[in-house]
């Protein structure tokens, strides 16, 4: 269904919505606008302008969100990034979750770069250190 779709990677499916791409094997995208599906294994579930661009790597709605680690996640919310493989970033604005196994778990501009670092909401906060955490609030 849908229009302008492209499932080229071998096993890919894109099942509807309009101008999507699944490139990668075995990757998919089920609906939305303007998403892209692009290595093994990976998969967006609608929004728009979305990109999984890692392995296995998944972005689950919203917009213009990126999960470019192997096996990261980006649950919605907008402008959100998850280059850190095994990284997660559950929603919120511009959040980022670069570091190895790091979560950032919702908020605006927050970022967790260290491994195992975990930013739980809020506003401008960063957990930059191996096992950081930092439970919200705004910084600064």
């Amino acid at each position: 269904g849908g229009s302008s779709n492209t499932a080229s990677g071998e096993d890919a499916a894109v099942s509807g919505g309009s101008t999507n791409t699944a490139s990668g094997e075995n990757a998919s995208v089920s609906g939305g606008t303007g998403n892209k599906a692009s290595k093994n294994y990976s998969t967006v579930s609608g929004g728009s302008k979305n990109k999984a661009s890692g392995l296995a790597s998944a972005v689950l709605g919203g917009s213009n969100n990126t999960a470019w680690g192997e096996h990261s996640a980006v649950s919605g919310g907008v402008e959100n990034l998850a280059p850190g493989n095994y990284s997660t970033v559950s929603g919120g604005w511009k959040n980022e979750a670069s570091g190895t196994s790091s979560t950032v778990s919702g908020g605006s501009t927050n970022t967790a770069s260290g491994e195992n670092a975990v930013v739980s909401g809020g506003s401008m906060n960063t957990a930059l250190g191996e096992d950081a955490s930092v439970s919200g609030g705004t910084c600064c």
